[in-house]
């Protein structure tokens, strides 16, 4: 009996470790940055390398045969590809996408960014100078941000809680979480 029930428990280990892979095509394994902080000077001056990034999309610009999208670098998640939503900022970086995006559809998204690192751009955030590394997308996935309002459990849920709820309100702040779906 034993045996069954651990060949059980690894089985549903495994299948749900399945859902929580990346997207096709944004693997850890194919790239060799995978970090902004990885990047070096030898690398922009490269054009050698695979890179995967993510963050949030913070400004558009559509040009005569691209769409130039500036991202808010953050930590990328190795297991599900998605960017960590509550993390702070390493740095922002560009991608160059080939054709037309509605700057309406990136509007308020995160997205995980695989290709290749090509070079740099120096540019403005505000009044400081700043050198933005460059990306040359071959895969990319966006996600919606989604909030989850969750209240903890109350200790007194019991019958006694009952009396209590009943002539004694009490109100429960939820906590609210953050995830991309």
């Amino acid at each position: 009996m034993k045996g069954k029930i651990s060949i059980f428990l690894t089985a549903l280990c495994l299948g749900l470790t399945g859902c929580i892979t990346p997207p096709r095509g944004l693997e850890n394994e194919q790239f060799s940055i995978t970090s902004y902080k990885e990047i070096t000077s030898q690398d922009l001056s490269c054009h050698c390398k695979n890179i995967r990034l993510g963050g949030k999309i913070v400004q558009t610009t559509i040009l005569p045969h691209h769409t130039k999208i500036e991202v808010l670098s953050l930590p990328v998640s190795s297991l599900s590809g998605k960017p960590f939503v509550e993390s702070q900022s390493d740095g922002r970086f560009i991608v160059y996408f080939d054709g037309f995006i509605d700057p309406e559809n990136l509007k308020d998204r995160y997205i995980t960014i695989g290709g290749q690192l090509i070079s740099s751009e120096p540019g403005k955030i505000e009044q400081a100078n700043y050198t933005y590394p460059v990306i040359k997308p071959n895969k990319y996935r966006l996600w919606t941000l989604s909030t989850n309002y969750y209240y903890p459990e109350d200790d007194w849920d019991d019958d006694w809680g009952f009396w209590r709820w009943r002539y004694q309100p009490r109100y429960i702040q939820p906590e609210i979480r953050y995830y991309l779906n």
